[in-house]
């Protein structure tokens, strides 16, 4: 299983990077724009940050021609262990096989449906990316679309890995991993929100109150 945060906040990649094992880091021009910060240092700062762990850094283009030219561009600036997230369209599928011709490492996102998903994957692709939450709001049943794609991978023994996105709780990201997901990215808050709740600090309170009645204040390397 492998966990990413989906941002570009530096402050919540630097806090959440020291916290957790994370595989490293997802962005998107959205995600990128909300940090009204110019577009490569940026890059460069997550880069130096995390280090080699990955960064999926998504193109712009609308050509095959345009988005080849924005990889070349990307991974030059960042570096070879960075992700091409490319939408996947006809164009798009052209553009991943393309790319992994020439030995990139690519995401195929913009993922809402499993044929989507299968295609990028015959052709090359390292990670596809279904839109969890988005499907959901599509009236689509997520869980069974990522089952399905999961499915097809093993049947047609695809090494794609199926990397879950677009979470707004954490139950849909608890459901994407038991319906196959490799991996998922998320919100920082939402991987808090996993290990933060009123029973889980009622009964780390219940401990402490139970040690204190006994050994006071002292820690257990002052005993």
């Amino acid at each position: 299983m492998e966990i990413l945060l989906d941002t570009a906040n530096l402050e919540n990649i630097r806090k959440y990077n020291d916290i957790y094992d994370i595989t490293g880091v997802t962005s998107n021009p959205t995600i990128l724009s909300r940090e009204k910060a110019e577009f490569f240092p940026l890059l460069l700062e997550i880069r130096s940050i995390i280090g080699d762990k990955q960064l999926h850094v998504q193109v712009t283009g609308s050509t095959c021609e345009e988005m080849v030219k924005e990889a070349e561009t990307i991974t030059d600036k960042l570096g070879k262990n960075t992700y091409i997230k490319v939408p996947v369209n006809e164009e798009g599928i052209k553009t991943i096989k393309m790319l992994k011709s020439q030995g990139y490492k690519v995401t195929g996102t913009a993922i809402y449906m499993p044929q989507q998903a299968m295609l990028a994957a015959f052709v090359g692709a390292d990670y596809v990316a279904p839109y969890f939450n988005r499907m959901n709001n599509m009236n689509v049943d997520s869980k069974k679309a990522l089952e399905e794609i999961a499915w097809l991978f093993e049947h047609y023994h695809k090494d794609t890995k199926i990397l879950a996105a677009s979470f707004k709780n954490t139950h849909q990201i608890m459901d994407a991993l038991l319906a196959g997901a490799h991996a998922v990215t998320a919100s920082p808050e939402l991987y808090t929100q996993m290990v933060e709740s009123p029973v889980i600090d009622s009964a780390i309170a219940g401990f402490g109150t139970d040690w204190e009645a006994v050994y006071g204040d002292k820690r257990i390397y002052e005993i």
